[in-house]
């Protein structure tokens, strides 16, 4: 980049300390940037608008994941959570014949059906609840962000350095707990809407 300019930001957890009207700001602009963008953030809402390939740093390497953060998701899913069919198509699966001949359903069939349904209803249920929750506890500390943040906009907030360090503490660990929230939730309703999908089949 210093040898040969090119149109690129590298950008370190760009919406810390950012409000949700300054961050759709961002948004926005980064958006409309023509050039490249390479950027950290645990803000998973800010990633799932903005990145278009997703780098996973771990176990010593760096395995990169073409697409939104959606897809990298949907890819670690298939990889992570048992009894999740992929949605993906294949290209060895086609619709049956309409000439070909279908199979009747015997009594233990039907059974079988009804009990696997009635086990998707409840961990459907029990997959809602737990999103109902996690946005509960969003709201929360997002709430709490707030707080901090209108201590933290008082003129004299900085005179002390002893008073300071432990509200900007809390700021940060709450800005990280809230990332790893709105992870949580956007796997959460991933596996939701699978399981929707199932129940309608």
């Amino acid at each position: 980049m210093l040898l040969r300019p090119s149109n690129t930001l590298l950008l370190d957890e760009p919406t810390n300390h950012l409000d949700l009207d300054s961050k759709e700001v961002l948004l926005d602009a980064l958006a409309d940037y023509g050039g490249t963008l390479v950027f950290v953030s645990h803000d998973r809402y800010f990633v799932e608008k903005l990145a278009t390939k997703i780098v996973e740093v771990g176990d010593g390497k760096a395995t990169i994941y073409p697409g939104t953060y959606e897809s990298f998701l949907w890819s670690k899913q298939q990889k992570e959570v048992p009894g999740i069919k992929s949605q993906a198509p294949s290209p060895k699966s086609q619709a049956p014949s309409p000439k070909a001949p279908q199979p009747q359903q015997t009594y233990e069939d039907r059974k079988k059906e009804s009990v696997e349904k009635r086990k998707r209803e409840r961990a459907y249920k029990a997959l809602k609840d737990r999103v109902a929750e996690l946005e509960a506890r969003i709201a929360d500390r997002e709430k709490a962000i707030k707080d901090v943040e209108q201590a933290m906009a008082a003129p004299d907030f900085y005179s002390s350095h002893e008073k300071s360090k432990p509200v900007l503490a809390q700021h940060q660990a709450l800005m990280w707990e809230v990332g790893e929230l709105l992870g949580q939730w956007e796997m959460l309703q991933g596996e939701a809407e699978q399981y929707a999908d199932l129940r309608n089949s």
